[in-house]
Protein backbone atom coordinates (compact mmCIF):
# COMPACT_ATOMS: atom_id res chain seq x y z
CA UNK A 1 0.00 0.00 0.00
CA UNK A 2 2.50 2.72 0.77
CA UNK A 3 5.10 1.53 -2.19
CA UNK A 4 1.59 2.34 -4.01
CA UNK A 5 1.13 5.50 -2.79
CA UNK A 6 4.95 6.56 -2.97
CA UNK A 7 4.25 5.35 -6.72
CA UNK A 8 1.48 7.59 -7.45
CA UNK A 9 3.25 10.71 -5.40
CA UNK A 10 6.35 10.55 -8.03
CA UNK A 11 3.90 10.33 -10.93
CA UNK A 12 1.90 13.33 -10.00
CA UNK A 13 5.50 15.45 -9.31
CA UNK A 14 6.64 14.19 -13.09
CA UNK A 15 3.73 15.45 -14.77
CA UNK A 16 4.04 18.52 -12.91
CA UNK A 17 6.93 19.36 -13.83
CA UNK A 18 6.76 18.00 -17.49
CA UNK A 19 4.12 20.46 -18.20
CA UNK A 20 6.08 23.64 -16.41
CA UNK A 21 8.83 22.40 -18.81
CA UNK A 22 6.25 23.20 -21.75
CA UNK A 23 6.38 26.92 -23.72
CA UNK A 24 3.25 28.70 -23.13
CA UNK A 25 0.87 28.00 -26.71
CA UNK A 26 0.01 31.19 -28.41
CA UNK A 27 -2.59 31.06 -30.64
CA UNK A 28 -1.60 32.61 -34.49
CA UNK A 29 -3.90 35.29 -35.78
CA UNK A 30 -4.58 34.67 -39.42
CA UNK A 31 -2.56 37.70 -41.89
CA UNK A 32 -5.01 39.82 -43.04
CA UNK A 33 -5.59 40.88 -46.21
CA UNK A 34 -5.16 44.77 -47.44
CA UNK A 35 -8.29 45.18 -50.10
CA UNK A 36 -6.39 46.93 -53.36
CA UNK A 37 -7.53 50.20 -54.12
CA UNK A 38 -8.72 50.80 -57.53
CA UNK A 39 -6.82 52.64 -60.06
CA UNK A 40 -7.96 55.99 -61.58
CA UNK A 41 -7.53 56.31 -65.22
CA UNK A 42 -5.40 59.38 -66.44
CA UNK A 43 -7.79 61.88 -67.77
CA UNK A 44 -7.51 63.57 -70.96
CA UNK A 45 -6.95 67.21 -71.36
CA UNK A 46 -10.05 68.57 -72.80
CA UNK A 47 -9.64 69.78 -76.66
CA UNK A 48 -8.54 72.60 -77.60
CA UNK A 49 -7.59 72.29 -80.76
CA UNK A 50 -10.38 73.49 -83.14
CA UNK A 51 -10.61 74.47 -86.70
CA UNK A 52 -11.04 78.28 -87.20
CA UNK A 53 -10.74 81.41 -89.58
CA UNK A 54 -7.39 83.24 -88.87
CA UNK A 55 -6.04 86.73 -89.83
CA UNK A 56 -2.58 87.71 -90.07
CA UNK A 57 -0.88 90.79 -90.77
CA UNK A 58 2.97 91.70 -90.80
CA UNK A 59 6.53 92.30 -92.16
CA UNK A 60 8.61 90.45 -95.54
CA UNK A 61 11.77 90.46 -94.88
CA UNK A 62 13.94 89.42 -98.56
CA UNK A 63 16.61 86.45 -98.12
CA UNK A 64 18.95 84.74 -100.55
CA UNK A 65 19.05 86.53 -103.67
CA UNK A 66 16.92 88.80 -103.60
CA UNK A 67 18.31 90.79 -101.53
CA UNK A 68 20.90 91.88 -104.44
CA UNK A 69 20.48 93.09 -108.02
CA UNK A 70 19.69 90.50 -110.35
CA UNK A 71 20.58 91.27 -114.24
CA UNK A 72 19.69 89.12 -116.73
CA UNK A 73 21.07 88.98 -120.77
CA UNK A 74 18.49 88.72 -124.00
CA UNK A 75 18.44 89.03 -127.23
CA UNK A 76 16.05 91.38 -129.17
CA UNK A 77 14.71 90.84 -132.86
CA UNK A 78 17.98 92.20 -134.16
CA UNK A 79 19.80 89.91 -132.59
CA UNK A 80 21.89 92.79 -130.38
CA UNK A 81 22.20 91.68 -126.51
CA UNK A 82 20.58 93.60 -124.28
CA UNK A 83 20.39 93.39 -120.30
CA UNK A 84 17.27 93.35 -117.97
CA UNK A 85 17.97 94.44 -114.50
CA UNK A 86 15.87 93.37 -111.16
CA UNK A 87 16.60 95.64 -108.27
CA UNK A 88 16.82 94.25 -104.68
CA UNK A 89 14.04 94.11 -102.40
CA UNK A 90 13.29 95.64 -99.70
CA UNK A 91 11.52 95.74 -96.18
CA UNK A 92 7.61 95.39 -96.79
CA UNK A 93 4.13 94.44 -95.64
CA UNK A 94 2.27 91.02 -95.92
CA UNK A 95 -1.36 90.29 -95.18
CA UNK A 96 -3.16 86.47 -95.15
CA UNK A 97 -6.49 85.08 -94.29
CA UNK A 98 -7.27 81.77 -94.04
CA UNK A 99 -8.77 78.79 -92.32
CA UNK A 100 -7.38 75.46 -90.27
CA UNK A 101 -9.15 72.29 -90.81
CA UNK A 102 -8.53 69.72 -88.64
CA UNK A 103 -9.18 65.90 -89.84
CA UNK A 104 -9.79 63.38 -87.67
CA UNK A 105 -10.18 63.51 -83.64
CA UNK A 106 -6.59 64.86 -81.62
CA UNK A 107 -4.60 61.91 -80.28
CA UNK A 108 -2.14 61.61 -77.42
CA UNK A 109 -4.71 62.71 -74.95
CA UNK A 110 -5.38 65.59 -76.88
CA UNK A 111 -1.97 66.72 -77.26
CA UNK A 112 -1.63 66.70 -81.19
CA UNK A 113 -4.08 66.74 -83.93
CA UNK A 114 -3.55 67.14 -87.84
CA UNK A 115 -5.30 68.91 -90.55
CA UNK A 116 -4.91 71.21 -93.30
CA UNK A 117 -3.67 75.01 -93.64
CA UNK A 118 -5.87 76.83 -96.13
CA UNK A 119 -4.17 80.01 -96.73
CA UNK A 120 -7.27 81.37 -99.35
CA UNK A 121 -6.20 85.01 -99.90
CA UNK A 122 -2.45 86.51 -99.58
CA UNK A 123 -1.49 89.61 -100.35
CA UNK A 124 2.74 91.28 -99.94
CA UNK A 125 4.96 93.51 -101.38
CA UNK A 126 8.27 94.69 -100.84
CA UNK A 127 9.66 98.56 -102.20
CA UNK A 128 12.56 98.57 -104.55
CA UNK A 129 14.87 101.27 -105.80
CA UNK A 130 13.81 102.50 -109.16
CA UNK A 131 15.73 105.06 -111.56
CA UNK A 132 13.40 107.88 -111.93
CA UNK A 133 13.88 111.87 -112.36
CA UNK A 134 14.20 113.91 -109.75
CA UNK A 135 10.44 114.80 -108.73
CA UNK A 136 8.83 111.58 -109.94
CA UNK A 137 5.24 111.46 -107.78
CA UNK A 138 4.95 108.77 -104.96
CA UNK A 139 3.11 106.48 -107.39
CA UNK A 140 4.83 106.55 -110.25
CA UNK A 141 7.78 105.38 -107.69
CA UNK A 142 5.44 102.28 -106.47
CA UNK A 143 5.23 100.92 -109.62
CA UNK A 144 8.57 99.67 -109.59
CA UNK A 145 8.08 97.61 -106.26
CA UNK A 146 7.14 93.97 -106.11
CA UNK A 147 3.84 92.76 -105.75
CA UNK A 148 2.29 89.10 -104.58
CA UNK A 149 -1.01 87.35 -104.29
CA UNK A 150 -2.13 83.97 -104.11
CA UNK A 151 -3.12 80.90 -102.40
CA UNK A 152 -1.08 78.59 -100.20
CA UNK A 153 -2.28 74.96 -99.11
CA UNK A 154 -0.33 72.33 -97.11
CA UNK A 155 -0.51 69.86 -94.16
CA UNK A 156 -0.39 71.04 -90.79
CA UNK A 157 0.34 69.66 -87.50
CA UNK A 158 -0.79 71.03 -84.22
CA UNK A 159 0.74 70.45 -80.63
CA UNK A 160 -1.05 71.50 -77.12
CA UNK A 161 1.58 70.94 -74.32
CA UNK A 162 -0.70 72.78 -71.73
CA UNK A 163 -4.04 74.49 -71.67
CA UNK A 164 -4.86 76.77 -75.07
CA UNK A 165 -0.93 77.10 -76.20
CA UNK A 166 -1.25 75.65 -79.40
CA UNK A 167 2.13 74.95 -81.54
CA UNK A 168 1.47 74.79 -85.18
CA UNK A 169 3.82 73.58 -87.64
CA UNK A 170 2.69 73.39 -91.23
CA UNK A 171 4.54 73.10 -94.90
CA UNK A 172 2.27 75.14 -97.84
CA UNK A 173 2.74 74.68 -101.04
CA UNK A 174 1.96 78.48 -103.06
CA UNK A 175 0.37 79.92 -106.04
CA UNK A 176 1.86 83.39 -106.50
CA UNK A 177 0.94 85.42 -109.10
CA UNK A 178 3.33 89.04 -109.53
CA UNK A 179 4.16 92.21 -110.82
CA UNK A 180 6.75 94.20 -111.20
CA UNK A 181 7.89 97.13 -113.28
CA UNK A 182 4.73 96.22 -115.56
CA UNK A 183 5.85 92.94 -116.02
CA UNK A 184 3.54 90.57 -115.06
CA UNK A 185 5.42 86.70 -113.10
CA UNK A 186 3.74 83.48 -111.80
CA UNK A 187 4.64 80.86 -110.02
CA UNK A 188 2.49 77.67 -109.07
CA UNK A 189 4.96 76.24 -106.97
CA UNK A 190 6.90 78.00 -104.19
CA UNK A 191 7.66 76.72 -101.22
CA UNK A 192 6.86 77.96 -97.00
CA UNK A 193 7.68 76.28 -94.09
CA UNK A 194 5.59 78.12 -91.17
CA UNK A 195 5.99 78.14 -87.40
CA UNK A 196 2.35 79.62 -85.23
CA UNK A 197 2.25 80.00 -81.56
CA UNK A 198 -0.86 80.50 -80.76
CA UNK A 199 -2.69 81.53 -76.95
CA UNK A 200 -6.36 81.55 -77.24
CA UNK A 201 -7.14 84.08 -79.89
CA UNK A 202 -3.83 85.38 -80.69
CA UNK A 203 -1.67 83.99 -82.77
CA UNK A 204 2.47 84.80 -83.93
CA UNK A 205 3.87 83.54 -86.74
CA UNK A 206 7.49 82.70 -88.53
CA UNK A 207 7.10 81.74 -92.47
CA UNK A 208 10.21 81.42 -94.45
CA UNK A 209 8.78 81.19 -98.45
CA UNK A 210 11.41 80.42 -101.09
CA UNK A 211 11.42 80.49 -104.98
CA UNK A 212 11.87 81.80 -108.03
CA UNK A 213 8.56 83.90 -109.97
CA UNK A 214 9.19 83.85 -114.05
CA UNK A 215 8.39 87.27 -114.77
CA UNK A 216 7.70 88.22 -118.86
CA UNK A 217 9.25 91.65 -120.16
CA UNK A 218 6.86 93.33 -122.03
CA UNK A 219 8.80 94.58 -124.77
CA UNK A 220 9.56 92.33 -127.61
CA UNK A 221 10.62 89.23 -128.29
CA UNK A 222 9.08 89.23 -124.41
CA UNK A 223 11.67 87.49 -122.73
CA UNK A 224 11.32 85.34 -119.70
CA UNK A 225 13.42 85.77 -116.46
CA UNK A 226 13.07 83.43 -113.31
CA UNK A 227 14.04 85.98 -110.21
CA UNK A 228 14.26 84.52 -106.73
CA UNK A 229 11.99 86.50 -104.32
CA UNK A 230 12.99 84.27 -101.03
CA UNK A 231 11.65 85.82 -97.98
CA UNK A 232 11.09 85.46 -94.18
CA UNK A 233 7.75 86.65 -92.56
CA UNK A 234 6.89 87.54 -89.37
CA UNK A 235 3.38 88.27 -88.17
CA UNK A 236 0.82 88.68 -85.93
CA UNK A 237 -3.21 88.30 -85.83
CA UNK A 238 -6.01 86.41 -84.11
CA UNK A 239 -7.37 83.24 -84.95
CA UNK A 240 -11.08 82.48 -84.35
Amino acid sequence: MKISIIALSFLLLASIAYSQDQPPQTQTQPAQVQPQQPQTPQKAMPNHITSGFYLKLGASFPMGNFTNNQTFTYKDNTNTQRSLSFNHGKFGGVMEMGFLIYLGPSFAHNHLRAGLDATFFTVSFNPADSVVPSGTSASKKMEYWYYFGGQKFGPLLTISPIDYLMIDLSYKINATAAWHASMWGMNLAMNEVSLGIRYRVMLFAFQYNWGKVEYTYNQEPNPKEKVSVDTFRVLIGFKF
